[in-house]
């Protein structure tokens, strides 16, 4: 059966008045359907689609059926979902077939174009004309929604912003100016130090105090400063031929062929500790930076190697040094042919001068012995040989004045205590030939081993411990300061004798035999088969190490080792030597001749700078600290260390 349809659509106001306001996507659709130009009635299934201006499909079918007509009028529910009537120009076609049909719909033409209803254009031109009270759909909205329009719970970008609750996301861009609680892991880019916290540790702080504990698993560089440290100070292993040192740590060095150069750092701190130890047959060398020294006193044995003529010649009787050679003071002992004043230094013995204060000629100078600071002098006027007599003298500003004190006798030696209150002198000849004490600084003074010829006498630091040597008779020792002698050794022709800071270790010369030395305070004595002289005099370092000996027939012979062997030196002219002293650490010597200049031999330091450097053999080691001004001070040592 074929049917002719027509319709009328008379629902464009109603769909989009209903549309305003619906609640869901769906509206209603009337129409009116005639069949050969009359309105019909019946039942009828109807498709609708929708379509844009280019003729596409954009939503649709939808199919209704059964639908019911009256007298031509329909009213259908139509629902093509969101997004299709978004203000592009749409069109509506509709399809139709009797109810239960099977045949293909009948497509009305032409299709219907939805217009927008007159007051719906109304309520898009009036702002409130009408009220939407549904949902809408904001991909819907086209334009700019004006910030007045906006909730004032909106954050605007030309406000300041204060967000009650937390705030994420996952790129922050700007400034970030009054930020807080952004979690570090979603920064980028480095923090500057100024921006850090003043309770940050920096590195480029050169002081860093920390309240609390410091742990670490390593501490690299000095660690200077650090207390409560267990085992800070650490060894290391050096197999090759350099390294450079650092402070507070120690270095053994295990190199068999080659010496080991470890290269002192170039800025220490004062206090910084270094240690080295030679395993290996090699042994080190210590090397310095520009303008470096190492004080040496007390390791080199070169002392004595090289010399230096100092004053001019006369005829030089003794000499004394204060402790650190600094202050020397030496005698003149030919009455007949020299002025007799004493002369003095006090820049170990670069310059001299003579202290018109110590009486003029005629006075024949035999001794002079000096308290640890150069302060108090005592010296001795008088000739065992010669049968001279004269006083003894005293001086309390380094030899400026002198105040004469005792009796006149021939006195030949005099020793004296650090501080120079307790004296020792001995006199060869005379009225009361003997040994005498004083306990005030020469004040006074008490015979005590009277009738004894002594030649020579020694003292102890603490003026306690003495010992005296009796031209052809016994050596003689004296544990309270004098009071009781014991005699000693065997009968010689003894000329000289000088003791260590502790009276422990002596030595003792023969005239025209050897040295002998004691290591236990005078008890016994042991010889030294290699060397003998026309001995005048003998000196000992401190700790009683190093000693020194000369003659009158021209020798002169240094000890490192206590007397076990001598290096006889040559860098002297030959000269009848009579007097030689130490300073405490032996590296300051002063040699005085009769008819020649003053001698001095000095290392006390390596050589500054560069050119400088100490050197230790297998198994020997050091202990240098840091001390300021560029100068490093042995704290202890071990074997024989050479310095440059």
């Amino acid at each position: 059966m074929h049917m002719k349809f027509n319709f009328h659509a008379v629902a464009a106001f109603l769909f989009l008045a209903l549309a305003a306001r619906a609640q869901t996507t769906a509206f209603t659709y009337q129409g009116q359907l005639n069949n050969s130009n009359a309105p019909t009635t019946g039942s009828y299934d109807f498709r609708f689609q929708i379509y844009n201006a280019g003729g596409g499909v954009v939503a649709g079918p939808l199919t209704n059926a059964p639908v019911g007509v009256t007298n031509g009028l329909f009213t259908v529910t139509l629902d093509f979902g969101t997004g299709v009537f978004d203000g592009s120009t749409r069109s509506l076609e509709i399809g139709v077939r009797s109810y239960g049909n099977t045949n293909a719909y009948t497509v009305l033409s032409p299709r219907q174009t939805l217009t927008s209803v007159p007051y719906a254009i109304q309520a898009i031109n009036a702002s409130n004309a009408v009220v939407l009270t549904a949902p809408l759909q904001a991909t819907n909205l086209a334009g700019t929604i004006p910030n007045a329009l906006l909730s004032p719970n909106v954050a605007v970008l030309t406000n300041n912003v204060i967000f009650s609750g937390g705030v994420t996301a996952t790129n922050f861009t700007g400034n970030g100016f009054g930020l807080s609680n952004v979690p570090a892991t979603s920064l980028i880019g480095t923090i500057p130090d100024a921006r850090l916290s003043t309770n940050v540790a920096l590195q480029s702080n050169p002081n860093l105090n920390f309240a609390g504990a410091v742990s670490a698993t390593n501490f690299t560089g000095a660690g200077h400063g650090l207390t409560n440290v267990p085992g800070a100070f650490f060894w290391v292993t050096v197999a090759g031929t350099t390294s450079q040192i650092f402070p507070n740590v120690g270095y053994i060095v295990t190199n068999n062929t080659t010496p080991v150069t470890l290269t002192l750092p170039l800025s220490p701190s004062i206090g910084d500790v270094y240690k080295v130890a030679a395993v290996g047959a090699g042994g080190w060398i210590i090397a310095q930076n520009t303008n470096q020294t190492i004080l040496a006193g007390n390791l080199s044995d070169s002392i004595g190697a090289s010399w230096t003529a100092r004053g001019s010649a006369n005829h030089w009787s003794a000499v004394a040094s204060s402790s650190d050679g600094t202050k020397l003071a030496a005698t003149i002992g030919d009455s007949l042919n020299d002025i007799g004043l004493i002369n003095t230094s006090t820049n170990s013995g670069t310059t001299w001068a003579g202290q018109s204060g110590s009486g003029s000629s005629g006075r024949n100078w035999s001794s002079i012995a000096s308290s640890a600071d150069g302060t108090r002098l005592v010296a001795t006027v008088g000739n065992g040989v010669g049968g001279i007599s004269g006083l003894i003298y005293t001086s309390t500003d380094s030899g400026v004045t002198w105040i004469s004190r005792g009796s006149s006798q021939q006195w030949v030696s005099v020793a004296s205590s650090a501080d120079g209150m307790r004296l020792a002198a001995v006199a060869y000849g005379g009225t009361s030939p003997g040994i005498y004490t004083s306990v005030n600084g020469g004040t006074n003074w008490v015979l005590w081993d009277s009738g004894s010829f002594g030649y020579a006498v020694a003292s102890s630091s603490d003026g306690m411990k003495l010992v005296a040597v009796i031209y052809n008779s016994q050596i003689v020792t004296s544990t309270n300061a004098g009071t009781n002698w014991v005699a000693r050794a065997s009968s010689q022709y003894w000329t000289a004798v000088a003791s260590s800071a502790d009276g422990s270790r002596l030595i003792a010369a023969v005239n025209n035999g050897q040295l002998y030395i004691s290591s236990d305070s005078g008890t016994t004595w042991i010889a030294n088969p290699s060397v003998s002289g026309t001995w005048t005099s003998v000196a000992s370092s401190a700790d009683g190490s190093r000693l020194v000996a000369v003659a009158s027939s021209g020798s002169v012979y240094t000890s490192n080792d206590s007397g076990t062997t001598w290096a006889q030196r040559t860098d002297l002219p030959t000269a009848s030597w009579t007097g030689v002293a130490s300073s405490a650490d032996g590296s300051e010597l002063v040699l005085v001749a009769n008819g020649n200049q003053i001698y001095t031999s000095s290392q006390g330091s390596t050589t500054t700078g560069t050119a400088g450097y100490l050197s230790g053999a297998q198994h020997t080691a050091i202990e240098l600290i840091y001390a300021g001004n560029n100068l490093f001070l042995p704290l202890s040592n071990e074997g024989t260390i050479r310095a440059y």
